[in-house]
C-alpha cells in the first residue's frame, strides 16, 4: 500500500496522477485538515505533523509515503527521510522543465509563503533557473477557496486573478503552481493568463516516480481497496472532494 497525505485535498491532483498511471495500486491518503493550510504555519509544526502522519502511515503497513505537499516537501521531507524505514517520495515546484523552456526567459512560480521560503526552494532555483527570472507570487487565500469546494466562484476568482496578473505584467510565459492545491484551479488560471502561457505541475512526474518503486507493493496488494481519512472530516469537504475528482470516497476521521 501507498501512503500519500497533504495538509487538505490539494494532494488529490498527485492521487488523481498515481492512480491513472496504477490503477490497480491501492492508495491511502491522509488529509489534516484539521491543521490546514501548512502554508501559514512554523516550521517546527509542519515537521512535526508530518512526522506524525508519516510513522502514524508506516505502522500501518505503508510501504512507500508520498508528501503529496509542497510546504511539507520543503520543510519537512529530509526529516521524514530520517525517520522512517520507507522510501519518501517528495513534491517539488516544476522550476527545472520552466527553466528550460522559458522563451521569454521569465518564469513565474505561485506557492504558498512558507514553500517560497523556503531553502529546498532558493536551492532549487539556484540548481536549475540561475539563466533565467524566477517571478515569486504567494497564492493567497487560494488553498483555503480549494479546501471549500469554490474552484469558480467570482471570490476565487478575484483571488486566482490578484496572483496572477503581476506574472502577466511581468512577461512570464511559463506559471509553476507550487502548490497541489492549485491544478484544481488551472481553468480560471488558463482563463485569466490566455493561451500563450505553459502552467506546470509535477503530479506526473511524481506518479512515475511511485511506479518506479512500487512494482513489488503493486503486485502484492493490489486488492486492497483505497483509504481516505481526514484530522477534520466534514460533510463540505466531502462534496469539495466531488467537485475536484468528479466522485467522492468516504472519509474517515483520524486522531494524530
Amino acid at each position: 500500500m501507498i501512503g500519500m497525505f497533504d495538509s487538505g485535498l490539494g494532494g488529490l491532483s498527485v492521487w488523481r496522477a498515481v492512480s491513472a498511471l496504477l490503477p490497480e495500486l491501492p492508495l491511502w491518503y491522509v488529509a489534516d485538515q484539521a491543521r490546514a493550510p501548512y502554508g501559514g504555519r512554523d516550521h517546527g509544526e509542519i515537521i512535526d505533523r508530518s512526522l506524525r502522519i508519516g510513522r502514524h502511515m508506516q505502522a500501518g503497513g505503508a510501504e512507500l509515503l508520498v508528501v503529496a505537499c509542497n510546504t511539507a516537501t520543503a520543510v519537512a521531507v529530509t526529516h521524514l527521510r530520517r525517520a522512517l524505514s520507507i522510501p519518501v517520495v517528495g513534491v517539488e515546484p516544476a522550476v527545472k522543465p520552466a527553466a528550460i523552456a522559458t522563451k521569454s526567459g521569465k518564469v513565474g512560480l505561485l506557492a504558498t509563503k512558507v514553500t517560497l521560503e523556503s531553502r529546498r526552494l532558493k536551492a532549487l532555483i539556484e540548481n536549475y533557473a540561475a539563466d533565467v527570472e524566477v517571478i515569486l507570487q504567494p497564492g493567497t487565500g487560494l488553498v483555503e477557496q480549494v479546501e471549500a469546494g469554490e474552484l469558480d466562484s467570482a471570490d476565487t476568482r478575484a483571488l486566482v486573478a490578484a496572483a496572477i496578473v503581476p506574472f502577466l505584467n511581468a512577461g512570464v510565459d511559463q506559471i509553476v503552481l507550487g502548490c497541489t492545491h492549485y491544478p484544481f484551479l488551472s481553468p480560471l488560471i488558463r482563463d485569466i493568463a490566455g493561451p500563450d502561457i505553459e502552467l506546470l505541475e509535477p503530479a506526473t512526474a511524481v506518479a512515475r516516480r511511485v511506479s518506479s518503486l512500487a512494482g513489488p507493493v503493486h503486485r502484492v496488494c493490489r486488492d486492497t481497496p483505497h483509504q481516505f481519512m481526514s484530522t477534520a472530516p466534514s460533510q463540505r469537504s466531502t462534496l469539495a472532494m466531488h467537485r475536484m475528482l468528479g466522485f467522492s470516497f468516504p472519509v474517515m476521521p483520524l486522531q494524530l
